[in-house]
């Protein structure tokens, strides 16, 4: 991100025009999205392959091998559960940050409250909503949404890959994202939205959107990426995104900064501004350009 992204993400928002997805990272301490969720389930399944840090990948041969999906669902959920909540105190942490903010519709793929939690202690009243992306999912108003559009005083904190109070509608298994994707393609053609309703449509068809918390290797912002960009938000052509991303080491052979070039140029295709380092770095550099530390 130059001078001038910084400028036009910073105006957007304060001007509370742009929508937020907030990924795992926002909560991971600064390590790899999912991995320690991976990683302990990796072991507890005695998963056989190399990549014990593909939560999606891990979570589908637990899903398969246990035959109990619904156990399964239930104890990720009590795992997060148990996680404790960030100091939104903190002035930096990404969910304080954001919340601080005058935005109307947060997004996350995250089963977590702290978004929400973080609302509340900003003195706001957050309104929950849960993707309906599963077979079984309430029948009505998609998500849950009450009939008054989100404010920045009421906000709607949209939960596209499920909560953990309902362990049904997590995203975890590489079918559950494919099969989000495609139902989340097919919605864009229904007469009556549903993984996406009309109240927060705006959020993605009209706003510029800021993605915090992801990796290049996580499924999640991968297919959400390319699902929510080419679908969704296809109709809006001008700098709709600004992203964070972490390059480690195990991203790239030789030479980083021709790394960075080139995933740089893929994502200026679509309009996209990539800003290089940490969840906390990007905080940190965004608190300072707001003059808010």
């Amino acid at each position: 991100m130059n001078e001038k992204d910084w400028e036009r993400l910073v105006d957007q928002l304060k001007n509370g025009d742009c929508t937020p997805l907030v990924g795992p990272g926002a909560v991971g301490n600064g390590r790899p999205a999912g991995s320690g969720l991976s990683e302990a389930w990796a072991t507890s399944a005695e998963y056989p392959f190399t990549d014990q840090d593909d939560l999606p990948r891990v979570m589908q041969y637990a899903d398969v091998t246990e035959q109990q999906p619904e156990s399964v669902r239930q104890r990720v959920a009590g795992a997060v559960q148990a996680r404790p909540a960030p100091d939104f105190a903190a002035p930096t942490e990404p969910h304080a940050l954001l919340a601080r903010l005058p935005l109307p519709v947060y997004l996350t793929t995250n089963p977590d409250g702290f978004m929400g939690a973080a609302l509340r202690h900003a003195g706001k009243r957050p309104r929950r909503a849960v993707c309906p992306w599963y077979e079984g999912a309430p029948v009505g108003r998609a998500g849950g949404i009450p009939e008054a559009f989100p404010n920045p005083e009421e906000p709607v904190v949209y939960h596209l890959h499920g909560t953990v109070e309902e362990p049904r509608s997590l995203v975890l298994t590489e079918d559950d994202h494919l099969d989000f994707v495609m139902n989340l393609a097919m919605d864009r053609g229904a007469d009556d939205q549903q993984i996406i309703p009309t109240h927060i449509l705006p959020a993605l068809a009209t706003r510029p959107m800021l993605f915090l918390g992801y990796s290049l290797h996580d499924w999640t912002f991968r297919l959400l990426f390319h699902g929510l960009l080419r679908t969704v938000a296809a109709v809006q052509p001008r700098r709709r995104a600004s992203i964070q991303l972490a390059l480690t080491a195990a991203d790239y052979r030789g030479d980083r900064r021709r790394a960075e070039e080139y995933i740089a140029a893929y994502f200026g295709r679509w309009n996209v501004a990539v800003f290089w380092g940490s969840t906390a770095d990007f905080c940190a550099e965004l608190a300072d350009q707001l003059g808010w530390s």
